[in-house]
C-alpha cells in the first residue's frame, strides 16, 4: 500500500475522534450505571439527605427539581451544560441519569423516572441527589 493511504487513514481516524466524543457527549447515557468520579461531590453529599425507600419489582422512582440559575460564586448561569441524578444504595454514589440542561442559563423544572437496580430483591433505603456542570466540566455541589 501506499504512504498516501495511511496518511489519510491517519487523517481520518483523527477526524472521527472528536466526532464520537461529541456524539457522546451529547446524552452521556454510556455513563448512567457507573460509579460517580471521585471528585464528585456526589460522595460527600450524597449520603444522608434525601431517602427513599425502594422495593422490588418496582424499582423506579421520579425525581424532580429545577435546574439552577445561579453558580456557586452568586452570578447568573450562563454555560450550563446538564445535570446528573445520583442514587447511593449503600456503595457509593452511581450515576442515574445525565440530564441535558434546557437552555445554558438553567431554570427549567425536571422531572425524570432512574431504575435503581435492586439485586438482592429485599426493600432498600436509597439516597438521591443531582448536581449540575457547566460546559467547563466544572460540576457545583450535590443537593437533595
Amino acid at each position: 500500500m501506499s504512504s498516501r493511504y495511511f496518511q489519510y487513514r491517519g487523517v481520518l481516524v483523527a477526524g472521527l475522534l472528536p466526532a464520537m466524543l461529541t456524539l457522546a457527549g451529547c446524552g452521556a447515557s454510556f455513563l448512567e450505571g457507573t460509579i460517580a468520579p471521585p471528585n464528585s461531590s456526589a460522595w460527600t453529599k450524597c449520603g444522608s439527605t434525601t431517602k427513599v425507600r425502594v422495593k422490588p419489582p418496582k424499582s423506579t422512582i421520579t425525581v424532580a427539581y429545577t435546574e439552577p440559575t445561579t453558580g456557586t460564586d452568586g452570578k447568573p448561569l450562563t454555560n450550563l451544560a446538564y445535570t446528573t441524578i445520583y442514587y447511593n444504595a449503600g456503595d457509593g454514589p452511581v450515576i442515574a441519569k445525565v440530564v441535558p440542561a434546557s437552555q445554558k442559563t438553567g431554570g427549567a423544572a425536571v422531572s425524570q423516572v432512574i431504575m435503581i437496580p435492586m439485586p438482592n430483591q429485599a426493600e432498600q433505603e436509597v439516597t438521591v441527589c443531582v448536581t449540575a456542570t457547566d460546559s467547563d466540566e466544572r460540576e457545583g455541589p450535590a443537593t437533595p
